[in-house]
């Protein structure tokens, strides 16, 4: 799953125990990386839809610090953006830009223009008057551009949380079926923006292959349809929303989600040319990544104990807006506590029932909710696992907190990639500058 394990008594990321960063001075809370964890995970994604010789773009937004993204580029990936500044960022690293596709419901005019100008591999369209507003700015630019149709497929897996489902009927995501054939008639000769194919994203995580099956073969029976109109689309896009292991027992399989698509689609790519794009995000950078904090006070609320850990909501807002789970568990545990999996619940004597909380004045700030856990003193580090994803990119200042820094280990070396702020950072763009 990862390469953050126990030895000798205490967490290891990769090489390095993870009570030695403190050690060196490095203030807490901090996100710690497995670089080799990362690389991992891309290779297992690809080497599982190798037969579909696929376009990996790795979704920024779960992941967006400039380093992993190189790190990513370096073995081939593309990459999944959603906004100006994730494509800022992107061309500041050394991903392939015909390798980049532009999706999100709300591109503005500028974004827009620096996609086009930056020669990125495709713009998603998501509705009939983005399309049109493409078209009326490339044509200005006369610069070709290739774009994708975003179908809504009324497609939902209950077992989404609600807040991250973005395929059914109603979704401000993406155009109604029912109208993209017309809508991909009545534009496909359009001089400057050509459109090349279907893109689809159903929400994240997705829980069974039986979704894609069902939207894919929504996308394919579009583009037989649009054939027999002599209009050929030879890219399928078919999103991301791929699970991540948050426990080892979790047991999600590669091969086995694979399979039944690549038997889908392998027709397809082998006979008709068909090149295929997958977005994954959290499957990448979930498991590449803990939260490092440390234990503030402990007290007794009632019939409660509550361990306040110095990161809450501000580092690691999704188990408060999602009701997220992630594995929390001391750095340094005494001996019998020691793990050999991160299975929940842990099966082990002398546990302490606890509500994980941050320091953030709000009734909202836990990273658990009784939690059993081996006993807390004042001073444990703990460890918050499987964080990569949508961890530190919707890190926020909130009650004027610092962000934390992202530390990233390779083996045995150890590298800062991004520095914790300081309060002077949070009052620097404050100005008072009439207009």
């Amino acid at each position: 799953m990862d390469l953050f394990q126990y030895k000798n008594g205490v967490l290891y990321c990769e090489d390095v125990p993870v009570d030695s960063l403190p050690a060196k001075g490095l203030p807490t809370p901090f996100y710690l990386y497995s670089a080799n964890t990362l690389r991992l995970h891309y290779k297992k994604i690809y080497g599982a839809f190798e037969k579909l010789d696929p376009v990996i773009c790795f979704s920024v937004k779960s992941s967006n610090n400039v380093h992993l993204l190189n790190e990513l580029a370096a073995l081939g990936a593309g990459m999944d953006i959603v906004s100006g500044g994730e494509l800022f960022v992107v061309k500041q690293s050394n991903a392939d830009l015909s390798k980049v596709v532009f999706a999100g419901v709300g591109k503005s005019d500028e974004e827009i223009t620096d996609a086009i100008l930056s020669e990125v591999g495709y713009i998603n369209i998501e509705s009939e008057q983005e399309l049109a507003r493409v078209q009326e700015l490339a044509g200005e630019l006369k610069r070709e551009v290739s774009v994708l149709i975003r179908i809504q497929p009324d497609i939902t897996d209950e077992k989404t949380n609600e807040k991250t489902r973005t395929g059914y009927k109603g979704a401000k995501f993406g155009i109604d079926y029912a109208n993209v054939e017309t809508l991909i008639e009545e534009n496909a000769d359009h001089p400057y923006v050509k459109i090349r194919g279907l893109h689809c994203h159903i929400g994240s995580p997705i829980s069974s292959y039986t979704f894609y099956e069902e939207c894919i073969r929504k996308m394919v029976g579009l583009t037989e349809s649009l054939k027999q109109k002599n209009i050929i689309l030879k890219v399928l896009n078919i999103g991301g929303g791929f699970p991540a292991n948050y426990m080892d027992n979790d047991n999600f399989s590669w091969e086995s989600f694979a399979g039944p698509i690549i038997e889908l689609l392998e027709p397809y790519v082998k006979h008709e040319g068909f090149k295929i794009i997958l977005e994954p995000g959290r499957s990448i950078s979930a498991n590449t990544a803990i939260l490092v904090t440390r234990v503030l006070y402990i007290k007794q609320s009632g019939d409660k104990n509550i361990a306040i850990l110095d990161a809450g909501m501000t580092e690691l807002i999704r188990p408060a807006m999602y009701n997220a789970f992630h594995f929390i568990w001391p750095v340094k545990p005494e001996a019998q506590h020691l793990l050999a999996n991160r299975n929940y619940p842990v099966q082990q004597e002398g546990l302490t029932t606890y509500d994980v909380v941050g320091p953030i004045c709000e009734s909202s700030d836990y990273l658990a909710k009784e939690r059993a856990l081996p006993p807390l003193q004042q001073g444990d580090y703990v460890a918050v696992f499987t964080v990569g994803a949508y961890g530190m990119v919707m890190a926020s200042n909130y009650n004027l907190h610092v962000r934390p820094a992202e530390v990233m280990i390779d083996k045995d070396k150890i590298y800062i990639i991004r520095e914790r702020e300081t309060q002077q950072d949070l009052v620097r763009k404050m100005i008072r500058q009439e207009l």
